[in-house]
């Protein structure tokens, strides 16, 4: 119990990864006929959504941040008492939103909301400890989640019309926050991988990925000025022409991060293949927009893309990192890789294409293998203790 809430990615990881094993599946099973629909959050539509949103992101998500921060600020790592309360509000929501009692959905509503309310808080208290301005943006993302969240409660239980444009404030946030961390992390570790690579070839310096500046900035603009226009209901045009150059300007900046040179280190390549579905997902938008493609299929890529490869890249390379063990990939997790991605196009082409049933029940089982794959090779390193050989240093 003490090596579990030493560090918050061992409890967090790991319910994440649990839960992912069984939502999709379920899911994907009720979508199909095979089980009963949920509806404890009103619509099966909105279950699915606010479960993958605050529910398996949301756990992700409280175990990057709260790993991170304590590299970002140079401060112990949250761990004990708050650690424990953390995971169970997360714990104690899934299982009350699950049981078919009407009488348990206000405490689920508290005990989810606790989460991202107390997530909020820990993070605040480490980052403004320390005035690590350059984390604020995290904080202000990390301080609407709940907030959009609380929006859908007070939306559902009043069946308002505007209870799905909050779920997409929701899925926004993590876009934005993808994006962020992703625009941090896949330069810098790509710049030192290939900075080694070179040093141990002994060849010259080539074309390293470059530092954020005005072209990024731009760039993510133009991506919070799309999510906004979307919220908002803007003409379908404008939504179309953003999307476009946001899609566009994603895939300048993609191939500014020099992805082609990393094909040898899974821990790398993958990081890159999760920020593709980004400009991915943006172009499909605009497509939306224009009426060529369904919404889905944008909003997919980013999910199912962007979202949940990015948070098995982060999560397996973080755990390795804070546990003393090389930073080098396994099959087993090359493989979850794999099965993501395969999971993901199969469910952006079921919106699109005819044979969507087929398509969806397969990327429910690319899913839940990759996701099998994941917790055979990280539950033993996320459950136990620190290594005792020396390994990497904490890379988050």
């Amino acid at each position: 119990m003490t090596i579990l809430f030493s560090y918050a990615f061992r409890p967090l990881f790991l319910v994440a990864t649990l839960y992912a094993l069984a939502v999709v599946p379920l899911w994907a099973a009720a979508w199909l006929g095979y089980l009963p629909m949920p509806t404890s959050l009103g619509t099966p539509s909105w279950w699915h959504a606010h479960e993958m949103i605050h529910g398996f992101a949301g756990a992700a998500i409280g175990g990057f941040a709260l790993t991170a921060v304590a590299a970002w600020t140079k401060r112990p790592p949250v761990a004990g008492t708050l650690l424990m309360m953390l995971s169970a509000l997360w714990v104690m929501a899934r299982v009350l939103f699950a049981l078919p009692f009407p009488v348990l959905l206000a405490p689920a509503i508290a005990a989810d909301l606790g989460y991202g309310a107390l997530l909020f808080v820990l993070m605040s208290r480490e980052v403004i400890s320390v005035r690590s301005q350059r984390n604020y943006k995290v904080l202000l993302i990390l301080g609407l989640l709940p907030l959009s969240n609380a929006f859908f409660f007070l939306g559902m239980t009043r069946n308002a019309p505007w209870t799905t444009t909050a779920l997409y404030a929701g899925f926004w946030l993590l876009v934005m926050l993808i994006n962020l961390i992703g625009g941090r992390l896949i330069p810098g570790f790509t710049r030192n991988w290939l900075k080694r690579q070179l040093a141990e070839q002994k060849r010259e310096p080539a074309t390293l990925p470059p530092v954020f500046d005005r072209f990024d900035l731009l760039t993510t603009c133009l991506m919070v000025a799309f999510a906004i226009l979307h919220l908002l209901g803007a003409p379908s045009r404008w939504l179309a022409v953003i999307g476009l150059i946001t899609s566009v300007l994603l895939f300048i900046r993609l191939t500014r991060w020099q992805g082609m040179h990393t094909g040898s280190e899974p821990l790398v390549w993958v990081l890159h293949v999760a920020f593709s579905w980004l400009p991915l997902g943006f172009l499909l938008l605009a497509s939306a927009a224009a009426g060529l493609l369904p919404q889905t299929a944008g909003i997919h890529a980013l999910t199912s893309g962007a979202i949940t490869t990015m948070i098995i890249a982060i999560a397996g390379r973080a755990a390795l990192g804070h546990t003393g063990r090389a930073l080098e990939s396994h099959p087993v997790l090359t493989a979850a890789y794999v099965l993501i991605t395969v999971a993901a196009i199969c469910r952006v082409a079921a919106t699109i294409g005819p044979g969507g049933r087929p398509l969806l029940a397969a990327s429910a089982m690319a899913w839940f293998l990759g996701f099998v794959c994941f917790a055979w090779r990280y539950i033993p390193i996320l459950t136990q203790a620190k290594a005792e050989r020396p390994g990497s240093l904490p890379t988050v």
